[in-house]
């Protein structure tokens, strides 16, 4: 009888971490593409759902690109954005936001970046992130595939300068001979 009390009484303290595993984040961020060059422009979605009970407020919606902020001149900072605004979201409704756009930056902070989201609401702030990937190609990539290029052809010239050799050399041209006393 103890060991029935003892299961069920886990069970019941177990249902709830599993319910919170399962739990949906509040805000989910994602981009356009899989893969960025530098220079290339992307569109970031933003989905915020209100898990409250009762409607809020959205203030305003920060995105921070970890590895690309810097203070430039004449410019100011950069690799972070602010919109504000006020928009009610009712309870238990989703607000996607599709117009944060960025350009992946063209000088040494064009990398792949983590980016974090915050969204203000009149009931505190909400976070999430996710991730911009710019995959890293070597300098020398055009010198590379030249490279390869001149050692495929130098490979052909070898293999048909080898074949004609062994093709020359297992052919034997019959020598004529004339004999001196007979014409």
């Amino acid at each position: 009888m103890l060991a029935l009390v003892i299961v069920a009484l886990s069970c019941f303290l177990v249902i709830p971490l599993i319910s919170a595993a399962v739990a949906i984040q509040p805000v989910t961020v994602w981009t356009d593409k899989q893969k960025y060059a530098p220079g290339e422009k992307g569109t970031l979605y933003v989905a915020f759902y209100n898990t409250r009970d009762e409607p809020i407020d959205i203030k305003n919606i920060t995105v921070v690109y970890d590895e690309w902020v810097a203070y430039i001149e004449n410019t100011g900072w950069v690799g972070n954005e602010t919109k504000k605004f006020t928009e009610p979201l009712s309870s238990k409704a989703t607000r996607v936001f599709k117009d944060i756009t960025f350009t992946v930056p063209t000088d040494g902070r064009g990398t792949s970046t983590h980016v974090s989201v915050e969204i203000g609401t009149n009931k505190g702030y909400v976070d999430g992130s996710g991730y911009v990937s710019v995959p890293d190609t070597p300098r020398s990539m055009d010198q590379i595939v030249s490279l390869f290029t001149i050692q495929v052809v130098l490979i052909i010239v070898a293999t048909i300068i080898v074949a004609a050799t062994i093709f020359l050399s297992a052919r034997r041209p019959q020598m004529l001979w004339k004999s001196e006393g007979k014409e």
